[in-house]
């Protein structure tokens, strides 16, 4: 588990090699995007912590994707829906997320007639 390894580091006296680091950004990655998909689910307006978390997961998934592509690690392509799914939600929360304008529903007149 990643968030062990982390503790652990804090914790005791050892040290990480490049294998765990780029575990513990995959994850945060994996995280961060599970994150991204739920607020372009829900609709969610971007805000400054929002934001903070897409270049959090921007600078911990692109490694990661390079490293997967050049060595075909897991299949390689198998990670390229993911990669265009993250970029088009990047795309999406840096111009504002739900940040369109609210079409007003026109109004519904009865008659009634007696």
């Amino acid at each position: 588990m990643p968030i062990l390894k982390l503790v652990k580091v804090f914790t005791d006296d050892i040290t990480l090699n490049s294998g765990d680091i780029l575990f513990i950004m995959a994850f945060f990655a994996i995280l961060i995007l599970l994150i991204m998909i739920t607020g372009w689910i829900f609709n969610v307006t971007s805000n400054l912590f929002l934001k903070i978390l897409v270049v959090i997961g921007c600078i911990c998934g692109i490694p990661n994707t390079i490293i997967s592509l050049i060595l075909f690690i897991g299949g390689g392509f198998l990670i390229l829906p993911a990669a265009i799914l993250a970029v088009y939600l990047t795309n999406w929360y840096f111009k504002g997320g739900a940040d369109y304008p609210i079409e007003q529903k026109p109004n519904i007149i009865l008659k009634i007639k007696a």
